[in-house]
């Protein structure tokens, strides 16, 4: 099987289906994020990686090449406790959950039709460094099971 196209099979065939059954009250299984929160962020991360933001850093900063060791690593996610609060997390920036939602498909879809129609664009932010498509891909794909998985949408994150 091509891990690639099964991981944008689940980025753009089960996704939004597993966040309709999210409830605006759904509690996660750890975190501060409320479910809004949580898909928000996914919206966000995503729509990043198609930018590029600032000037490259040569040499990449100590934060930019652990980020390159996480996802040489597999990008695998693991909670860890902080001492933030829930006033801590961001303010909504929609009306609702199904709002939200919505943004995830576009997201989705346009992570891949850009990347379709720019095969070696390069994203770049002060956080990531630059990663290409299959490296934003493999982080995306785990970043959503790991927050699905935190709000019992998934019974497995991998």
């Amino acid at each position: 099987m091509n891990y690639t196209k099964s991981k944008k099979d689940f980025l753009t065939g089960k996704v939004i289906e597993l966040l309709k059954n999210l409830k605006p009250d759904t509690e996660p299984a750890f975190g501060l994020m409320t479910s809004q929160h949580m898909v928000e962020h996914l919206s966000w991360t995503l729509k990043n990686c198609t930018k590029r933001v600032g000037e490259v850093e040569n040499p990449p900063t100590k934060g930019q090449l652990g980020f390159k060791r996480f996802i040489e690593k597999g990008a695998i996610f693991e909670h860890r406790p902080s001492d933030k609060t829930k006033a801590d997390l961001p303010t909504l920036k929609f009306e609702n959950l199904d709002q939200a939602i919505e943004q995830v498909e576009i997201a989705i879809n346009r992570f891949y039709t850009h990347f379709e129609a720019n095969p070696d664009f390069i994203c770049y932010n002060k956080f990531f460094g630059e990663l290409n498509f299959e490296e934003l891909e493999l982080f995306n794909h785990n970043h959503y099971r790991f927050h699905l998985w935190q709000f019992g949408l998934i019974d497995k994150y991998l």
